[in-house]
């Protein structure tokens, strides 16, 4: 596989969140958003599995496992979101994307890797990154959706670790199914319960609620297979294209440019990014 469709893959994940902003900007709520893109990413899961001829037939054991590791899934699906809502897209991403850093922190504490120089200059050039990328004064609520951006890197954290606990070396399709469909079922009772649901105004905002599900499941996709074929760490390297397309896509289709400090910061997180994976041979 080249590496432009694995750009795309990762230009797909930053559509995804642009299209996610346009369809709250256009009145709808991250509750709202969130339960479309998860319940049309199931379904879009369901097509592309029949397609290429993915059983979802797992062992008990592992299907509960699936299900319960999508408490956290969903947890941070909802946080992203509703940091989208309050702050702009690249601070979102750029919070996010402290995720390697994190999940090298975690790693080092439960003693499952050894550690190593080049990740530690990893970890001290993305909060750094993200330190600069922050300077800014914030109201309350764009405090809040700094911490529930936080909050979505910490829950990822914890889905990838566990995910690679209990699935390393695995097909982990039809594990990631199922974490998915915790999350839509939990975001379906909530929205079915509160009532709470509020849909976008005019074609531009109903573009961005179909455009959500439709690019994260189609960058979903495309992960699977690049990783099935060039393994999970060619594959990271250019996923780490997506905060790049995400700080260009916001600027150009939703205004929202990052002042040059902050840009500086956007600079040392992407650079970190390549610390924590090696090139691709």
């Amino acid at each position: 596989m080249s590496p432009l469709p694995l750009l795309g893959f990762a230009i797909a994940f930053a559509i995804a969140g642009v299209c996610t902003a346009l369809a709250l900007e256009a009145g709808s709520t991250p509750l709202t958003v969130v339960t479309v893109r998860t319940l049309g990413t199931l379904a879009l899961f369901l097509a592309w599995f029949r397609i290429a001829g993915v059983s979802l037939a797992v062992p008990r054991r592992e299907r509960a496992i699936a299900l319960a590791i999508g408490l956290p899934l969903c947890v941070n699906n909802y946080f992203l979101n509703a940091a989208i809502e309050l702050i702009p897209l690249p601070l979102v991403v750029l919070i996010f994307y402290l995720w390697p850093a994190l999940t090298a922190a975690a790693s080092w504490a439960l003693g499952k890797e050894p550690f190593r120089w080049r990740t530690a200059a990893g970890l001290a050039l993305a909060f750094a990154g993200v330190a600069l990328a922050l300077d800014a004064e914030f109201t309350a609520a764009q405090t809040l959706g700094v911490w529930f951006a936080v909050g979505g890197a910490v829950m990822w954290t914890v889905t990838f670790l566990l995910t690679g606990h209990f699935f390393q070396g695995r097909d982990t399709r039809p594990a990631t199914f199922y974490m998915v469909l915790t999350a839509g079922a939990v975001f379906t009772a909530v929205c079915l319960a509160t009532r709470a649901v509020e849909l976008p105004q005019g074609a531009l905002g109903w573009s961005g609620m179909a455009g959500a599900a439709f690019f994260y499941a189609l960058a979903m996709i495309g992960l699977f297979v690049a990783t099935s074929r060039l393994g999970p760490t060619r594959t990271g390297f250019f996923m780490n294209f997506e905060p790049v397309a995400s700080l260009l896509l916001s600027a150009l289709i939703l205004g929202q440019a990052l002042g040059p400090v902050q840009l500086a910061g956007a600079a040392l997180v992407i650079g970190a990014l390549f610390l924590f994976r090696p090139p691709p041979a």
